[in-house]
């Protein structure tokens, strides 16, 4: 018999709104103990989001506060032992505040289906370097694989969450 991915999902999986606030999403995903969830708006799978999606946003915003505080630097013609930078910092942590998820989440998210092999699951998430696939029927989230999912499957391990 081959194993299907409704046979090793995790059903009625923890979600993530398009919007919530970044703090509240790093809150979420700490207290959880989570790397990322499925982003569904009105029942429907509109994205996925991550930690790196966070870490490339907090990335982001550093490289812009570094170039404005060296804009202003050159402009009053300060060294940078002149110019303090907490400002920068400050108007950074000010502007994340009001990123939501729908501002870092992929929209194009890797699914799968309920019927799809196992084998095809895993290959997914190795081929498009992903370690989670939201498990979608007619375009409605019905659960979620994760790679420990599938690791813990090998080990034989039991999904006291599904």
């Amino acid at each position: 018999m081959v194993m299907c991915a409704r046979d090793v999902m995790r059903v009625d999986p923890m979600v993530a709104r398009p919007g919530t606030t970044l703090p509240d999403l790093e809150q979420l995903l700490l207290s959880r103990r989570i790397g990322g969830l499925p982003v569904v708006d009105d029942g429907k799978l509109v994205g996925v989001v991550s930690r790196s999606d966070i870490v490339r946003k907090l990335g982001v915003e550093q490289v812009i506060a570094e170039q404005v505080a060296e804009f202003h630097r050159e402009l009053a013609g300060y060294d940078d032992s002149q110019v303090p930078d907490a400002g920068a910092a400050q108007q950074v942590s000010a502007r994340l505040e009001g990123v939501k998820v729908r501002d870092i989440m992929v929209e194009a998210a890797v699914t799968v289906t309920p019927d799809q092999p196992l084998r095809e699951v895993a290959a997914t998430l190795c081929e498009r370097k992903v370690h989670r696939v939201p498990v979608v029927e007619h375009g409605r989230l019905v659960g979620i694989i994760t790679t420990l999912d599938l690791v813990n499957l090998i080990a034989g391990g039991t999904f006291a969450e599904k």
